[in-house]
């Protein structure tokens, strides 16, 4: 995945489009028993939006109390 992103990154600016094809890739990555999304958290604001978006759990700060 880190390399998709260095991709999506160089080839497409617009970070909100960005996050809409992570959130497609999340799904159906996950729907081929993909468990690593964590591993990515951080290469892209773009990507860790969309990740939150599927999984805030992933994300500590969001589920302090």
């Amino acid at each position: 995945m880190s390399e998709l992103i260095k991709s999506l990154k160089k080839h497409i600016g617009d970070p909100d489009g960005r996050t809409d094809i992570y959130k497609d890739m999340i799904i159906a990555f996950e729907d081929h028993d993909w468990d690593t999304q964590n591993e990515c958290i951080g290469e892209d604001p773009a990507f860790d939006k969309a990740l939150r978006s599927i999984h805030s759990d992933y994300f500590e700060e969001d589920n302090q109390p």
